[in-house]
């Protein structure tokens, strides 16, 4: 049966008046016609069934259209994702001899090329600077950096970094957080699912061309067609409004926390949507393995469901953990 008290619940979905008048008839066992203010609402939403035999509709199961609300929205952020990772795709079956004469798209196979692009643009740097670094950065670059990003932001730009979450645990960007912070910076961290990228003012956009993992030369493209670089921008605002804040801070010691790395790389997986046989495909573990770790979760976390498992990685500190 049905809670009236999870109503509240829904407050933060743009609901019309009609649709919770809905809810509430709903909720008293009532039903009601297809044509009804505010049924379009809760039917797009999944909370609206049809009932066969009467042709009236009734509410349906609250956190079933929850679970595929929050589903959907993960199903739109991992296209998101697949969007700005493609762009490399999508540029590099371009031409890139007429990439290169449109003045838009510029293909580098050399750091040394995009440093002096990304240098002339920032000599002349009008309002910010955003930046996504999903490897590790070494210390001596950082040290470096800091010097000059403290001179930006005493000028008045504004700068927004994003790390992965493993750098809460690295002395070397803890102490990069901690200055930029205090002059002004912004920092957060995530999971890296997310390719290496700059973006200047609204002019200029450098976007690496590979995934993350061992160094190899540096290649990528330089952005300056005002649409693309318009794009890269509002995917990475997209990165950074579910990223953590983070001023350099530590995180709570490995031997403190519920999960154990194994378990925080599977619910990793199972937040963007694997199945079981995938995991322990890529993992290199057996389905056995995969369901044990699983359960020892639920015991770990007091939880019973995939779902509930997931609500409380959510939320969980342990996110920011490697």
């Amino acid at each position: 049966m049905i809670e009236k008290d999870v109503l509240h619940q829904y407050g933060a979905v743009a609901l019309s008046g009609a649709a919770k008048a809905l809810i509430r008839q709903g909720l008293d066992g009532g039903k009601w016609a297809g044509g009804a203010p505010g049924h379009e609402e809760l039917q797009s939403m999944g909370l609206a069934v049809l009932e066969p035999l009467t042709g009236q509709y009734v509410l349906g199961d609250l956190h079933e259209a929850q679970r595929d609300l929050i589903q959907a929205e993960q199903a739109s952020m991992a296209q998101h994702q697949v969007r700005i990772t493609s762009i490399t795709t999508l540029f590099a079956g371009l031409d890139r001899m007429a990439a290169e004469t449109s003045g838009g798209i510029v293909y580098f196979e050399d750091a040394a090329v995009a440093n002096d692009m990304i240098a002339r643009y920032m000599d002349t740097m009008r309002s910010h600077l955003y930046t996504a670094h999903p490897d590790a950065r070494q210390s001596a670059q950082l040290k470096a950096s800091i010097v000059r990003e403290t001179r930006m932001l005493q000028r008045g730009i504004k700068m927004k970094t994003i790390y992965p979450d493993a750098a809460r645990t690295r002395t070397a960007e803890r102490e990069w957080a901690r200055a930029a912070s205090a002059h002004g910076a912004e920092v957060r961290t995530m999971v890296p699912n997310y390719v290496r990228m700059l973006v200047i003012d609204e002019r200029c956009a450098i976007i690496s061309d590979r995934d993350i993992g061992p160094a190899q030369p540096s290649s990528g493209y330089i952005i300056t067609h005002p649409g693309m670089v318009r794009i890269c921008t509002t995917f990475y605002r997209f990165l950074w409004d579910r990223a953590e804040p983070w001023m350099g801070e530590r995180v709570r010691q490995i031997s403190d926390t519920v999960t154990t790395g194994r378990g925080r790389e599977i619910l990793r997986k199972m937040e963007d949507g694997q199945t079981i046989d995938q995991m322990a495909r890529v993992m290199g573990l057996s389905r056995g393995t995969i369901n044990k770790e699983i359960k020892a979760l639920y015991e770990a976390t007091n939880t019973s469901s995939h779902f509930a498992l997931g609500a409380w990685w959510g939320t969980t500190e342990e996110r920011k953990l490697p």
